[in-house]
Formats: C-alpha cells, sequence, structure tokens
C-alpha cells in the first residue's frame, strides 16, 4: 500500500512540475498586444510666435477628420479651422486676435497638450513696408475719367486700397473706385462731388507717404466744351469741343492705340517711308500732357510694328511686318513695363482665305482676332475658319474695340468703296462671326454730306473709337468744298444701343500744316474710358478732344 501511495505522489509531483514549467514558458514567450489608447493629444504646434494671416499647424494622434467636431482657441477666441486630419489641425491666425493659451477640444473633450514647448501662443504684429505715393496721371480731369496713381507697396487685392479725393460734399474726402491694382500702380474712377484739391491713398490701413517735390493736387475740370482750341493750326468750325496738343514725338506716328483699363497711349513710328534704324520702335505716352513719349522696350526685335493693341492686364501685343514676303508677320507680347518681350507667333502669312484686309485685337479669352474667321490662339496657333461673307471689309477704316467680346467694323456690300454702300457690322470676337449694327455711314453722315452718300463717289477716311460706355465716336473727311484747302472733319456720336447720333462738332486743319491724313500713314483716332478722343495731326502730333 505504501509503495503504491509513493508512486501515485510522485506522478502528480511531476505533473505538477511539467505544468509550472509550462505556464512560466507561456509566460515567457506569449505575446499579448498591448491595448492602443484612442484618446486625442497634441504633440507639437508651429509656429508658436506666428503673425496675422499666418497658418498654424497642430500636430497630433487621434483627431478624426470632421472639422465641425473640433474647436480651437487662441485665449477666449475661437479660430476658423481650415483642415483637419487624424495627425494635423490647420489655422488661419484671423485679425485682432490676441495672445494666449491654446486650446484644443475634440466632441466637447479638451485635448491633451503634450507639447513640450507649452500652450501659450503669441500673435506677434503683423510688419509691411510703408507705402508710397510718387506720381499721378494725368493731374487733371472730369467725374469719371480714369486716373493712374503711381508709387510702392500697394496690395494687389483693390479691396485693400483706398483712394481718397477732396469734396465739399457730406465730408472733406470722398472714396473713388479703384479699377485695377499692382505693387507699384492703381488706377482709379474720379468720384462724383470731386473738387480740386488733394489726392491720398491708404493701403490696408497705413497711409501712403508722399515722395518728395510731388504734389498729389488733381484739378476737376467742371466745363464742358466750348468750342475752344489752343492748338494753333486748328480751326475749330462748329461744336462744343475743346482742342489740345498734348504730346509731340520725334517721328512720325505710324500706328497709335489706347489702353483704356490703365489710360496709356501706345504708339509706333513705322510708316511707308520711315524705318530707318532708331526710329522704328514702340513708344509709351501719358495722356495727361506731363510727359514726353518714351520708348517702352529696348528689345531688337520690335520693329517694323505696324499694329499695336493691349490685352485686359495691359500687355501691349505688337503685329511686326518682317519684309521676307509681302504679307509676312510676326507677334510679340510686350509687359506693360517693357521689361519682357515674348515671341507669339513668328513669320506667319497674313493673307488667308478670302481677303487680305486684316485688323489687330485681343479677345477676352486672350486669343489675337486677325479678321473673323482668323485668329491667333493662345497656343500661338493660327486658326482659320474665315468665309466668303468677309469680302468688303474695310481695312483703312480699322476696326472700333468694343470690349472683350465684339469690336464694329465696316463692310461694303458690293465690295467697292463707295459711301453709300458701306454699313457698320458688329464682328463677334469670340465665335469669329459678323452681323449687321443696323446703321450705316450714311444714316451718319448724309444729313452733313448729302452728295458724298447720295452719288458714287468713295469714302475718304472714317474712323471709329469706343468708350466705356460703349459709346461709339466716328470721325470721317467731308467731300471736297470749294476753296477748302485741307479737309473739314466731321465727328458724331452714336450712344450705346442707338441707331441715330449726334454731331459733336467740326474742324479743319490751317494750310500748310499737314492734314490728318498723308502719304505714310491714315487716320489714327483713339478713345480713353471716359469718352475724351485723341487723334494724330501734323504728323506728329498728338492732339486731345474733349467733350
Amino acid at each position: 500500500m505504501k509503495l503504491i501511495l509513493s508512486k501515485t505522489f510522485r506522478l502528480a509531483f511531476v505533473m505538477l512540475v511539467m505544468v509550472i514549467a509550462s505556464c512560466k514558458k507561456d509566460e515567457n514567450t506569449g505575446v499579448v498586444p498591448p491595448t492602443t489608447s484612442t484618446t486625442p493629444q497634441i504633440t507639437s504646434v508651429v509656429p508658436k510666435n506666428p503673425q496675422t494671416g499666418d497658418v498654424v499647424t497642430i500636430t497630433g494622434t487621434n483627431f478624426g477628420a470632421t472639422a465641425t467636431d473640433v474647436v480651437v482657441k487662441i485665449g477666449s477666441t475661437n479660430v476658423t479651422i481650415s483642415s483637419v486630419t487624424n495627425t494635423e489641425i490647420k489655422f488661419t491666425v484671423p485679425t485682432g486676435v490676441t495672445s494666449g493659451d491654446l486650446a484644443v477640444a475634440i466632441k466637447n473633450a479638451v485635448v491633451a497638450n503634450k507639447d513640450p514647448q507649452g500652450v501659450a501662443i503669441t500673435v506677434t504684429p503683423k510688419t509691411s513696408a510703408t507705402p508710397t505715393f510718387t506720381a499721378m496721371a494725368p493731374t487733371s480731369g472730369k467725374v469719371g475719367d480714369v486716373v493712374t496713381l503711381t508709387g510702392t507697396n500697394f496690395s494687389t487685392q483693390t479691396s485693400k486700397n483706398k483712394v481718397y479725393f477732396t469734396t465739399t460734399t457730406g465730408g472733406t474726402l470722398v472714396l473713388a473706385t479703384v479699377k485695377t491694382a499692382t505693387a507699384t500702380q492703381l488706377t482709379v474712377e474720379v468720384p462724383a462731388s470731386t473738387v480740386t484739391g488733394g489726392v491720398s491713398i491708404d493701403v490696408d490701413g497705413t497711409n501712403a507717404s508722399l515722395a518728395t517735390g510731388f504734389s498729389n493736387t488733381f484739378t476737376l475740370i467742371t466745363t464742358t466744351g466750348t468750342g475752344g482750341t489752343s492748338v494753333t493750326y486748328i480751326n475749330a468750325k462748329s461744336g462744343a469741343l475743346n482742342y489740345s496738343k498734348i504730346a509731340t514725338t520725334t517721328t512720325e506716328i505710324g500706328a497709335m492705340i489706347m489702353d483704356r483699363a490703365n489710360n496709356w497711349i501706345y504708339y509706333s513710328d513705322y510708316t511707308i517711308l520711315n524705318s530707318a534704324a532708331g526710329k522704328n520702335t514702340v513708344y509709351k505716352v501719358d495722356p495727361s500732357g506731363n510727359n514726353a513719349p518714351v520708348v517702352l522696350s529696348a528689345d531688337a526685335r520690335i520693329t517694323g510694328i505696324v499694329k499695336l493693341t493691349t490685352d485686359a492686364a495691359g500687355n501691349v501685343y505688337a503685329l511686326k511686318y518682317e519684309g521676307t514676303g509681302p504679307s509676312t508677320y510676326s507677334i510679340y507680347k510686350i509687359s506693360p513695363n517693357g521689361s519682357t518681350v515674348t515671341e507669339v507667333i513668328k513669320n506667319f502669312e497674313m493673307s488667308t482665305g478670302y481677303t487680305g484686309n486684316y485688323f489687330f485685337l485681343i479677345n477676352s479669352a486672350n486669343e489675337i482676332c486677325i479678321k473673323p474667321g482668323v485668329k491667333i490662339n493662345t497656343s500661338g496657333v493660327l486658326v482659320n475658319t474665315e468665309t466668303s461673307a468677309n469680302y468688303g471689309l474695310q481695312q483703312k477704316i480699322g476696326a472700333a474695340f468694343i470690349d472683350g467680346s465684339s469690336a464694329y467694323l465696316v463692310q461694303s456690300t458690293d465690295n467697292n468703296s463707295q459711301a453709300k454702300s458701306m454699313k457698320f457690322v458688329k464682328w463677334d470676337l469670340g465665335a469669329g462671326t459678323m452681323a449687321d449694327a443696323g446703321f450705316t455711314p450714311s444714316s451718319l453722315f448724309s444729313a452733313d454730306d448729302a452728295p458724298l452718300y447720295t452719288t458714287s463717289n468713295n469714302l475718304g477716311y472714317l474712323k471709329t473709337a469706343v468708350d466705356d460706355a460703349k459709346n461709339l465716336y466716328i470721325i470721317t473727311d467731308h467731300s471736297y468744298q470749294s476753296g477748302q484747302l485741307t479737309s473739314t472733319w466731321m465727328i458724331r456720336k452714336v450712344a450705346a444701343g442707338s441707331t441715330t447720333s449726334t454731331l459733336l462738332g467740326t474742324f479743319n486743319i490751317k494750310f500748310p500744316t499737314t492734314d490728318i491724313t498723308d502719304y505714310n500713314s491714315t487716320v489714327e483716332f483713339i478713345s480713353d474710358a471716359r469718352g475724351n478722343l485723341y487723334f494724330k495731326a501734323n504728323q506728329k502730333d498728338i492732339i486731345r478732344i474733349t467733350q
């Protein structure tokens, strides 16, 4: 009996030892995954001393991805979150927030901040360079005119620039409408109730300082035209238009355009007889008459320029005659300050399809419109969908640019130059199509010159210009009158949407001064945004007409 119990005891003891050993082995070698915490926490905040407008990044864990679940405060001020991921929260420091401790809550539970640098956020003042006001052009004008203000450190956001003119109605200053803004230039409209006095600029709450010696006085012109002229060789025959000379160029003017958005005149001095070296480029003119013309670009490629146009951003496009064929041209894009010149298309053939007559405009898609159905797209590729309907377009009459969508042309119904057969057509610059405009040169001018529009006589010169209100201005020469030595010129205005016109005035050029037409070039006639008109006279003068 003893022996049996002893063996049984020994067996049980061995089994117990094995179980204990087995348990120890499992304890030493078995892997039990640790429990992962889902509690959100912050590990860093960068930057800790941001300025207003800076983006702050909160890094951590378990933030989720739902912005509406997250609340971020600096001190007692809630800030707007721009983005949330499981590991990052971003926000922009708002205007007016002061320094304080950062606090984050997710689903109303405060997030633990484990950032070793602490929770304090120190908002530092945003510094910016002081703006300056150095030039103004023009320095005089009427209510509604566009004025260009030059300086430094302007905001490129129009809403952050405030321009004030002097007034006597409702206070001492009146806020102007800022049309365009760059870091160095603003264009504004002269507001109603303006009087002669100082102009001031505020950029995001900081007043622009005046350059030494610069006068910021703007002189308001309140009188309408009285038929006067300060140009000795112009004889104002009828109407209430005022004529003044704003510039005399060193060489004869070829093509001339107005950048209405930025209030600059550009002209080239390439003409049939004038292509000498040094007399063959593009110039920029201040329409106020306060400054002499300056060369726009020194780039050697800008020669032989026969046509000019501008886009909405003020870039100048120049059409260059290459001289390697009867209709071989290139196009260059010139930045407003003239520092950058880009080749758009090189050595393309202008005479395409049904007519050799061409124009030169930029539509709202920044395509270069040569004529209806022919354009150069933004990739610099010539696209031609021209049809025979383009017969009869009158190139010497030019194109009146309305806006980025359309322009006026003149077309002869029988493809000749008879005044009685001419009509205005409206060119859709996007689609490249034309439609009848609803009026003709005859309907406008037959009361002024009935013989020209009832016989087979040819139309002499006719040019059109458009202001920002889409009023159309038309200048044309009267048929020969007994005893005249130079042409009598007539200017009519067609209000937007109307088919009737008003005769604004007539004038002529006193002999022996050269008329506004000559062998080298044709009539140049343009309008600014508010209907001030400009034309070339005596080969080298730019004359302004005010209504």
